[in-house]
C-alpha cells in the first residue's frame, strides 16, 4: 500500500500529507508557472488513484445490472433542474415584460415574444447543465476517478481519471467536439500535457470538427476520443446513452414550448 494511500479513510490528513511532501516533486520545464501546484500534487496522488482502482472496480456484470437506472436517474435530475430553470426564466420575463414600457433590447422583448427572447437563454442553460450531467453519467463507470468527490477537491483541467488497460488517464470532458475557442484550447493543452497519459474527451460524437490543435494534442502524447471510443474506455455503452439523452431533451422541449 501506498503511503498515501493508507490516509484514504482521513482527507484532511489526506490533504496535509500532500501538502507537505509537495516540494520532493521536481517541476520539468514545460510545466507553466500556473500549473506546477496540479503537477506536484497529481504526481503524489499517481499511486494513490491506481491503488484505488485495484480496490474498488467492480466487474462487468455490475456495471451492466446498474448503470441503466443511474442513467436514468442523472438524465430525470437533469430535466428537474432545466425545467425548474428555465420556468423561473419564463416567470421573470413575464413579470419584467407587464411593467416595462421603453428600453426594449429587441423586437422580442418588444413583442413579448417569450420564447424567441429567451431562445438563447435556454439554449445555453440546457448546454451548460448538460455538461455537468454527462460527466456525472461518466462517474457511474467503475473506470473513473472523480477527484472532487472523492478527495473534495478540483485538479485544475481535469474533470475525472479513468482506468484504462492497467494505466491511470488524465481526462478534460467536454459536450461536443468544437466546444473551445483557440485560446482554450492552447490551454487545455498545457493542462493535459503535464501527465504522463491525458486523454481530451468529447462526451458527444458531434461538432464539425475538433477546435484543439490536433497537432499539439499528438505532439504532447494527449489522446482524442469522442463519442463510442470515450464511453467504451469507460465500459458504458453510447449509443444507450445518446438514446436516452434524445429522449430527455424530446422532454424539456415539450414542457418548454406548451402552451
Amino acid at each position: 500500500m501506498s503511503y498515501l494511500y493508507s490516509y484514504r479513510h482521513n482527507l484532511t490528513q489526506l490533504l496535509e500529507q500532500i501538502n507537505l511532501q509537495k516540494p520532493s516533486i521536481k517541476i520539468p520545464t514545460f510545466v507553466t508557472h500556473d500549473l506546477v501546484d496540479t503537477y506536484q500534487i497529481c504526481r503524489l496522488i499517481d499511486d494513490f488513484i491506481f491503488e484505488y482502482f485495484q480496490e474498488n472496480r467492480t466487474t462487468d456484470t455490475d456495471i451492466a445490472d446498474n448503470s441503466d437506472q443511474k442513467i436514468d436517474d442523472a438524465l430525470d435530475e437533469f430535466q428537474s433542474k432545466v425545467v425548474e430553470k428555465i420556468l423561473k426564466e419564463k416567470q421573470d420575463f413575464k413579470n419584467i415584460s407587464l411593467k416595462k414600457k421603453k428600453g426594449f433590447k429587441n423586437i422580442f422583448e418588444f413583442a413579448q415574444c417569450e420564447n424567441l427572447y429567451l431562445s438563447n437563454k435556454y439554449v445555453n442553460l440546457i448546454s451548460e447543465s448538460l455538461g455537468h450531467t454527462l460527466e456525472e453519467i461518466a462517474s457511474i463507470s467503475s473506470q473513473v476517478f472523480v477527484p472532487e468527490k472523492i478527495l473534495n477537491f478540483k485538479i485544475k483541467g481535469v474533470d475525472l481519471v479513468v482506468f484504462n488497460q492497467g494505466i491511470i488517464k488524465y481526462t478534460q470532458l467536454k459536450t461536443k467536439k468544437d466546444t473551445l475557442t483557440g485560446s482554450q484550447s492552447d490551454r487545455s493543452i498545457n493542462e493535459l500535457k503535464i501527465h504522463p497519459n491525458s486523454v481530451f474527451a468529447a462526451a458527444l460524437d458531434m461538432g464539425n470538427s475538433w477546435t484543439i490543435s490536433k497537432t499539439k494534442a499528438k505532439e504532447n502524447n494527449i489522446e482524442l476520443l469522442a463519442g463510442q471510443a470515450f464511453w467504451s474506455m469507460l465500459d458504458l455503452d453510447y449509443e444507450t446513452i445518446l438514446n436516452k439523452l434524445k429522449m430527455t431533451v424530446r422532454k424539456i422541449e415539450k414542457e418548454l414550448y406548451q402552451v
